[in-house]
């Protein structure tokens, strides 16, 4: 038993050491342990890099991760597959990195923030409420993972094959100030930020009324199909019985805000340009020419729009019937 004990000991210290050579910068390395000063735990860790090569499989500091599967079961099946890795190095996509903060989750691909989610201490405890509420439906790991979030500094950084002639691309770029400086000018020409409220009501066959007016009527109205926002009967019947009684779905300058029952759960924030980084990466990555789409003239049109659609304040604030 001492000799399998002290194996396992010598075993978790050359994996630590392993996974240590194999790590990289993190974005926000440091911001975890400055804001976890004062409590009992914190982790603030470099990224764990780990290499996809051409055929799918990942390696860390040039080990295969198929070799640490004793110690982490289900990693000697890990693999992305070829076709993936072809298809983001046809992308040009170098890298994808996925931090931890105690804000919120970073998501930069090729250095570039993505839209990613951003949280503060109330918005995790309405989290909490709400995967409580759920019960067995969520795995009882987010609800151990979910009061420590804040505390936690961890990452994972993917990198890729380089695609034959592309230039290496830094891990991190440098922080987006045009996409604020683009809203303040959207702003100072209109003036005020453009509103837009709309209250949805349910019924518990999944039909909404707006205003009073049912969703045949505004298709009649406008010819557009807004009979496909009609919900599953199941899932208003769900959520009823879940306690949900009201959902909210606003959009304003900091991201897409979500609020259940009036509690805030977190947001997924594009206030430093990540909806242009988005939509910049689906352009590289041919999925607009996919829709048939002149991806340059589109990439520029929404360039000139993503300031409007930043900086306008747009609610849906939906209503489902009360429990029976």
């Amino acid at each position: 038993m001492a000799v399998k004990r002290f194996l396992l000991l010598v075993s978790l210290a050359l994996l630590t050491l392993l996974v240590l050579s194999g790590c990289s910068a993190r974005p926000g390395a440091g911001e975890t342990a400055a804001a976890a000063a004062e409590a009992p735990l914190a982790l603030d860790l470099p990224a764990l890099t780990i290499d996809i090569d051409a055929n799918g499989a990942p390696s860390i500091a040039g080990a295969p991760l198929s070799s640490f599967a004793s110690l982490a079961p289900g990693l000697a099946d890990f693999s992305l597959g070829s076709d993936l890795v072809s298809q983001l190095m046809q992308a040009n996509i170098q890298h994808i990195q996925i931090s931890t903060l105690p804000d919120g989750l970073r998501i930069l691909v090729n250095g570039a923030a993505l839209p990613s989610l951003r949280w503060d201490e109330e918005r995790l405890a309405n989290l909490s409420e709400l995967v409580d509420m759920l019960g067995p439906a969520v795995p009882s790991v987010v609800k151990a993972v979910l009061p420590l979030i804040s505390d936690v500094g961890v990452g994972v950084t993917l990198r890729f094959p380089l695609a034959q002639g592309a230039d290496v691309i830094p891990l991190q770029a440098e922080p987006a100030t045009v996409a604020t400086a683009a809203r303040e000018a959207v702003l100072a020409q209109l003036g005020k930020a453009p509103v837009i409220r709309i209250p949805v009501v349910y019924d518990i066959e999944g039909n909404y009324t707006v205003q009073g007016i049912t969703d045949a009527e505004w298709q009649a109205l406008t010819g557009a199909p807004f009979g496909q926002l009609k919900l599953d009967a199941e899932l208003v019947k769900n959520a009823v019985a879940a306690g949900v009684r009201t959902a909210t779905v606003r959009t304003d300058a900091e991201g897409i805000h979500i609020a259940l029952n009036d509690k805030e759960l977190p947001v997924l924030g594009w206030g430093e340009g990540e909806l242009l980084n988005l939509v910049k990466l689906a352009a590289g990555a041919g999925v607009l020419q996919g829709a048939g789409l002149d991806a340059d003239a589109l990439v520029g049109l929404l360039e000139a729009l993503l300031p409007v659609i930043e900086a306008s304040d747009v609610s849906i604030h939906v209503t489902f019937p009360a429990a029976q």
